[in-house]
């Protein structure tokens, strides 16, 4: 509310979290009952010894217990409420389109269709076009509303018109609105982590899903930053394979970031991918809680309690050779058989494999020791938390870099308004997951609304 969002502010928008949520733990003022999506966490009895050596070295360091995280804002370490219902993810489709909603007559579900690009007459918008596997359709509609995230919401206002007109004229698309704020703005959650080799009594049981078991929030004391503008996850399982399943990563995150990217066309088609860039940590503030996180991830690995069952960490990153292997396919699935038994054989060949197959080389006290290689490290490997927001931001009228209005209507064009993470003005210091579901139910109450006025108008 405070960047132009008006009707934003946290008493507006409770009521939305509360209407989407069932909190399956907690009751309270700040907990919804009935809402479509159960919120759950994992039972303290089912934390793997890594995740509880983790709690007792965040408590060495004056990180306290919060039963709740969803009901005490401020610094401390919680287990993580998920969208779960015993042991298994509820996605927002699985919440919200039931069997009764998906059987109504007013409603058609469009799978494996591609939005090409929304049509206009004047500055109207009018429908949208698809392409399939049966090929090209168009469909009319008084009202669109984009929800394609934050990284392709404004792709597709950009091939449709929509966005700087400079860059439109560039790839041949006619101007329907010079929004300049279009695919400006990008925000994420930037991280770093360090991993290490779990004892196998400390690693994840088989029969426990959610391997991001616990969250810590602390504050960073950086000059023009807020409170509790940083997290580390806990996670007791770092990848699928039989590798990932021994090593336990903690991840450390800027959690109210200030550096700004860009979204842009490559190519008019709806099938090149716009090029993103997040432009990490081009804000100074950015990096040097980065880095100040990055040595408490090593001072609480050299907390008695995780020394003792987290094993040789050492700081890991998702280069090209992990993304590799991360893909779910039986040779994937060998290779990390093999380097399990290596590393299972011998403490002095598992540190040689760290250092020279799993790692590029850098240990962490060398990073520790050297501002310049932890400067180049972080630099390097910055990696996201795939909570891309803000890129088709919220705002004033005033505000020329504002795309849409605070009913999510976008400026310059009638009948269009988009309702994801994408109108956030920047990342919330909260996963993004259930803060666009209060977006949505948001701005469907806004729209609800405005039709209810428009009928008692017209009667």
């Amino acid at each position: 509310a405070s960047t132009g969002a008006t009707g934003w502010g946290w008493n507006e928008v409770l009521p939305y979290f509360r209407r989407l949520e069932c909190d399956l733990d907690f009751d309270g003022e700040l907990h919804g009952k009935e809402g479509p999506l159960p919120i759950q966490r994992v039972r303290q009895s089912d934390w793997s010894g890594f995740i509880r050596a983790a709690s007792k070295a965040y408590e060495a360091l004056g990180i306290q217990f919060k039963p709740d995280f969803n009901g005490e804002f401020g610094d401390g370490y919680s287990v993580v409420p998920l969208t779960n219902r015993d042991g298994h993810r509820v996605s927002a489709a699985m919440a919200y389109l039931s069997e009764s909603v998906r059987s109504r007559p007013n409603l058609t579900i469009l799978c494996d269709t591609t939005v090409m690009r929304l049509t206009s007459s004047g500055n109207a918008i009018t429908g949208v076009e698809t392409e399939n596997k049966s090929g090209r359709q168009s469909y009319r509609a008084s009202t669109v509303i984009v929800c394609a995230g934050g990284i392709h919401s404004p792709a597709i206002l950009m091939r449709s018109g929509i966005g700087p007109a400079e860059h439109l004229a560039k790839h041949g698309i006619p101007v329907v609105a010079d929004l300049k704020g279009v695919g400006q703005n990008l925000q994420e959650h930037p991280a770093i982590c360090v991993s290490a080799y779990l004892k196998p009594d400390d690693r994840m049981s088989p029969t426990v899903s959610g391997h991001i078991q616990m969250h810590a929030r602390y504050s960073s004391g950086y000059d023009g930053c807020p409170s509790t503008d940083m997290v580390i996850s806990a996670a007791a399982k770092s990848a699928w394979h039989p590798l990932g399943k021994r090593l336990g990563t903690l991840c450390v995150w800027v959690n109210r970031s200030y550096s700004t990217g860009t979204i842009v066309l490559k190519d008019r088609s709806h099938a090149v991918e716009p090029e993103v860039d997040f432009n990490w940590l081009s804000d100074k503030r950015d990096v040097e809680r980065l880095k100040q996180g990055f040595r408490l991830l090593a001072r609480l690995m050299q907390q008695d309690p995780l020394s003792a069952v987290a094993l040789d960490p050492f700081p890991s990153t998702w280069n090209a050779r992990v993304k590799r292997v991360s893909k779910i396919n039986s040779i994937n699935y060998g290779l990390t058989s093999v380097l399990s038994l290596f590393m299972d054989s011998s403490a002095r060949l598992r540190r040689r494999l760290i250092k020279h197959v799993i790692t590029d080389g850098h240990g962490i006290s060398d990073l520790m020791n050297d501002e310049e290689q932890l400067d180049r490290f972080v630099s390097q490997n910055v990696m996201g938390n795939w909570h891309p927001t803000s890129s088709c931001r919220m705002g004033a009228g005033s505000d020329p870099a504002a795309v849409t209005d605070p009913s999510g209507s976008v400026r310059g064009v009638s009948g269009l308004r988009i309702a994801d993470a994408s109108v956030m003005p920047f990342c919330p210091r909260a996963n993004t997951n259930i803060p666009t579901i209060m977006v949505a139910e948001k701005i469907s109450d806004a729209i609800l609304k405005e039709d209810l006025i428009g009928v008692s108008a017209a009667s």
